[in-house]
């Protein structure tokens, strides 16, 4: 797809979503984590040497210094393709010196003995962890990181108190943390369904844009189709109505020799209106899904030959050699299919082949593709030696309404090729295109049946 957010995962389009909110929605509140700084200061005087609340304080200073330089590093790499999982990871590991910075804090300000400061502690852990969950659940390891740097040491101390209602605390404080990582996991559902949804309206409004473009532009080919279509088809009717006319005004003597002159030319034009309705016809009939597949066995030898019989004169009009490959060595030299539909292929191919053939050598053969499925792994190419179709144009080449002919080197519109490939469709088959300016083309038809039920199939 050439869609943006189709040409990615969920999963990927999730972790692109998660990286901007943390290092854009929501950066690394500074102010915040310094004037914390500064009260825990005010709450260590007295309760820890100062050399040890100067080292405290430089660490903290330190983290958070390291910590806002690498998101500004993440930032800046956001704007690449396939970091995001990379920048989540690296989001998470910073999040350990951060929690442990309030984990040394309770280490230096705990006293197991003074209810103020345990009541102080306990709030200020309450506070720390509950406010984590909010910017740090959009990914869960960033947010457990976090929480067990922060709250294990201060566990650790009160179970080390030893007390009765020191392990009371450590029931408590246990069982906040599980009711608050219940918090974090749904914030994080929450978070993931958020994203989930903006992916599939993002398809949704993309495929909507595609869709669009693609109805206005089948709309105008038509249009452009139906206008061509239009005068080709008056063409031949106001041929036959001027041929009417000259017979209407000839006088009785003069009829018979008139009748001789004209009669030929109202026969092609009528040929040329039925050639055009017919394949407007059938075209109608193959895109409605109307027809019926009459499965038969079709012997490739008859089959060739009676395509022979048909095209020889017009190659060799041209001075083109029409050759068909020897199935003498082919094991398999039947396949079961609707006869006149793989005939009415074929006609398409090598008729397009010698049309577009100044002189050389147009050949049909059939060869084995082993990629596709068993009992139809035989293929008819149709390989010719003319100009080639360049690549822009082969993407297009089995479009419906669509002609890359001058008007006077062809009378389908495009509608020759785009019927062959959609009878192929009908026939449970693919027909695929290999060509280059200046090097001829390549027609193959794969994916016929080459057995009925549970006949078997042996190549050569």
């Amino acid at each position: 797809m050439t869609r943006q957010a189709q040409a990615m995962t969920l999963q990927a389009f999730q972790e692109q979503a998660f990286a901007r909110h943390l290092l854009i929605d929501l950066p690394f509140p500074i102010t915040g984590a310094l004037l914390l700084v500064v009260v825990c200061v005010g709450l260590l005087l007295g309760k820890a040497a100062v050399w040890l609340i100067a080292l405290w304080t430089v660490w903290t200073l330190a983290t958070v210094g390291v910590r806002v330089w690498i998101e500004a590093q993440m930032r800046r790499r956001l704007h690449e393709h396939g970091v995001h999982k990379t920048i989540l990871h690296q989001y998470a590991w910073p999040s350990v010196p951060t929690g442990a910075v309030s984990g040394v804090f309770a280490c230096l300000y705990f006293d197991a003995q003074d209810p103020v400061t345990m009541m102080v502690l306990a709030t200020y852990m309450t506070v720390i962890v509950v406010g984590a969950v909010v910017p740090t659940s959009v990914y869960l390891p960033t947010f457990f990181l976090f929480v067990l740097s922060t709250h294990l040491p201060y566990l650790f101390l009160l179970i080390r108190a030893g007390s009765e209602e020191h392990f009371m605390l450590v029931g408590l404080n246990v069982l906040f943390l599980v009711v608050t990582s219940q918090y974090a996991y749904a914030a994080n559902r929450m978070h993931r369904e958020s994203i989930r949804l903006r992916f599939e309206n993002q398809q949704l409004i993309a495929d909507l844009g595609e869709r669009k473009a693609a109805a206005e532009s089948a709309s105008k080919t038509k249009s452009l189709f139906l206008a061509g279509v239009s005068h080709d088809l008056k063409q031949p009717i106001r041929a036959i109505g001027l041929y009417l006319g000259v017979l209407r005004h000839t006088e009785p003597p003069d009829k018979v020799s008139v009748l001789e002159s004209v009669t030929p030319k109202m026969e092609k034009a009528l040929s040329e209106l039925h050639g055009q309705v017919s394949r407007l016809l059938e075209l109608s009939r193959l895109e409605s899904g109307a027809l019926r597949l009459h499965i038969e066995q079709v012997s490739l030898a008859g089959l060739f030959a009676g395509l022979l019989t048909l095209f020889e004169h017009q190659a060799a009009a041209k001075g083109i050699r029409l050759r068909f490959a020897n199935l003498d060595s082919l094991r398999c030299k039947s396949v079961w299919v609707d006869r006149r539909m793989l005939e009415s292929i074929l006609q398409n191919l090598i008729s397009n082949a010698i049309k577009h053939t100044g002189a050389g050598v147009v050949y049909v053969g059939v060869r084995r593709r082993t990629l596709y499925r068993e009992g139809g792994q035989l293929c008819i190419e149709v390989r010719d030696s003319g100009c080639g179709i360049p690549l822009p144009q082969q993407a297009y080449l089995f479009d419906a309404y669509r002609s890359f002919d001058d008007r006077k080197a062809s009378d389908s519109h495009g509608l020759g090729l785009a019927i062959a490939k959609a009878q192929a469709t009908y026939l449970g088959a693919d027909i695929t295109l290999r060509s280059a300016p200046g090097r001829g083309s390549v027609f193959t038809l794969c994916g016929v049946s080459t057995r009925n039920q549970n006949v078997p199939v042996d190549f050569p």
